[in-house]
């Protein structure tokens, strides 16, 4: 995975891309209202416990449809690294889902 993120042909790491973008805290807080709003949903919990680049890929792919290449538009990344982040975060979703419970 590190080597498909790392890029090694001067432009900048797509994962920093992810972070800078404002959208990405601009979804926590929209995740955290939702918390909010629905206190015993343990998706949004999870999703929230996520690293802050897989919750920017998986929020708006689960809560908002958007599709991956949608994401991959949005944040000016790879659509190889936008559906990289959804499968890391199924599995992370899955295995935290499970312990809960």
């Amino acid at each position: 995975m590190t080597t498909l993120l790392n890029r090694t042909d001067g432009r900048p790491d797509e994962l920093a891309l992810i972070q800078s973008e404002p959208i990405s805290m601009q979804w926590t807080n929209e995740l955290r209202r939702n918390i909010g709003l629905y206190p015993s949903c343990n998706l949004l919990r999870v999703l929230l416990s996520l690293d802050v680049y897989t919750r920017t890929v998986v929020y708006p792919f689960l809560i908002k449809g958007w599709s991956s290449s949608r994401i991959a538009d949005r944040l000016k990344v790879s659509l190889i690294t936008i559906q990289m982040l959804l499968e890391i975060g199924r599995e992370q979703l899955q295995r935290k889902l499970a312990e809960a419970r």
